[in-house]
């Protein structure tokens, strides 16, 4: 067989050998509550803080939202860290932590599980799983997206301007440029 049937069998397990079904699915619901909440409550606050025009209160939410995003994240290495060292922990390098190739090894151990004896060449496995990984994100449309919407701001900000000029009070402005905005972001 050639790379190219490799990575065609590869991609047969592709949901398989995903991260989130080998490392975030052994999650438990208690640690997502952990990682999610405690930005959450400020971002709501500052909604509600906004709402009620209160400006002092949504720097200091925003400030709050800050750390705890921090805490959130090194709460979430920790316990990736925990799950590799539970389930996987031949992946883990020499000061009991993990890395970007932690996750491959782990992909190919799984692989070589799966697959049985089909793949002649098992080294080759890191090589394998790198290059689908990079053949997923070959269409990126994010030129066309910001170019999309760089010129939906363009033409809402030349429109607006010139409305602003036609329109009788501040609250004929609001009413007129709320229809422009749908009808462009209908288009």
């Amino acid at each position: 067989m050639n790379q190219k049937n490799h990575i065609e069998e590869i991609s047969k397990y592709n949901a398989k050998i995903s991260i989130y079904n080998l490392v975030y699915k052994k999650f438990k619901i208690k640690w997502w509550a952990y990682i999610i909440i405690p930005p959450l409550l400020p971002t709501i606050a500052s909604f509600i803080f906004l709402f009620y025009e209160k400006e002092s209160w949504i720097f200091l939410t925003f400030f709050l939202m800050i750390v705890f995003c921090g805490i959130s994240a090194n709460f979430l290495v920790t316990k990736i860290e925990v799950v590799i060292r539970t389930y996987y922990s031949y992946a883990l390098i020499d000061n009991n932590k993990y890395n970007y190739s932690s996750f491959l090894e782990i992909q190919k151990r799984t692989l070589i599980d799966l697959l049985g004896d089909t793949l002649t060449k098992k080294d080759n496995l890191l090589f394998l799983i790198d290059k689908l990984s990079a053949q997923q994100n070959k269409y990126s449309y994010g030129l066309s997206v910001q170019t999309v919407v760089i010129t939906i701001s363009i033409i809402t900000g030349g429109f607006l301007s010139k409305f602003l000029d036609y329109s009788s009070d501040m609250q004929d402005f609001y009413d007129g440029s709320r229809i422009l905005i749908s009808i462009i972001l209908l288009i």
